[in-house]
């Protein structure tokens, strides 16, 4: 076989990688909506629900604006739920990060707050809260904050102490240097936190919508099925879905553009 031969062929394989990722993602995508309508339409429609049908139960409830207005009160508790928890998980996981004695002590209650289901706190807050916003809000806070808490400690443990050196030779405050040097080498690890506490704001929205309140697109579902609409509530899974791909997918292309800057500056 030719050089000029085996040259075209790797330029063929290169320029077919893209098409490769670009269609194999789809193909697939394509198969499981299909797979999905046949089996939709083989099972009880009370069970399950085809695509098809889901996508005109979309239409219905836009049209008579439930969805918006549930969509509008998930995205409103978990918007506040979300600067509650890095307010708080920044303002404990700094001192934890800077006073390992500190840590030593509390961690443990962390890690006990992070390993309960949140279900089994929903008679406690009932009790504490009310069935209103309040007890909501804390269900949501509280299985968000962790994971922010622990990254944030061990981005501050990881601090360059090279650069803080410097910085104290300079005259710089112990406030000065962790304002101007611990927090930000800690950025990366504070967003790593914030990926992994998505997936549970998101999840902690959906409990407290249907166990305290149900209002939002938990309630939503959780009213649905009373009524056996599995095409209504299959749509309000996957606006969550949705929600939280959304959520992943922003925390990642941060974190992607936070490491880029980082090892430009190292570099």
């Amino acid at each position: 076989m030719t050089t000029p031969h085996l040259a075209r062929q790797g330029s063929l394989t290169s320029a077919a990688g893209p098409l490769l990722r670009t269609s194999l993602p789809l193909f697939a995508f394509v198969t499981f909506l299909g797979m999905w309508e046949v089996t939709g339409r083989l099972v009880d429609p009370v069970l399950f629900a085809p695509p098809s049908r889901v996508a005109e139960a979309f239409g219905e409830l836009i049209a008579d604006g439930r969805l918006q207005e549930a969509l509008l009160v998930t995205l409103n508790s978990l918007v506040l739920g979300f600067f509650l928890a890095l307010a708080s998980g920044l303002a404990i996981g700094v001192p934890l990060g800077l006073y390992p004695t500190l840590a030593r002590v509390v961690e443990p209650y962390i890690d006990a707050v992070y390993a309960t289901p949140r279900v089994v706190l929903v008679p406690l807050v009932i009790l504490w809260f009310g069935v209103g916003f309040e007890g909501r809000l804390f269900i949501i806070w509280i299985g968000g904050v962790v994971p922010i808490i622990i990254n944030t400690a061990i981005g501050v443990r990881n601090a360059r102490q090279d650069l803080v050196e410097v910085a104290r030779s300079f005259g710089a405050k112990d406030p000065q240097v962790v304002w101007h040097v611990i927090l930000p080498g800690a950025v990366p690890y504070v967003i790593a936190g914030l990926r992994i506490a998505a997936g549970r704001l998101l999840l902690g929205v959906v409990i407290a919508e249907i166990f305290l309140d149900l209002t939002g697109i938990g309630g939503l579902i959780q009213t649905e099925s009373q009524y056996f609409r599995a095409d209504n509530m299959l749509a309000g899974v996957i606006v969550l879905a949705v929600i939280g791909i959304l959520m992943i997918g922003a925390f990642d292309l941060v974190e992607r553009r936070v490491s880029g800057w980082k090892r430009a500056g190292q570099g």
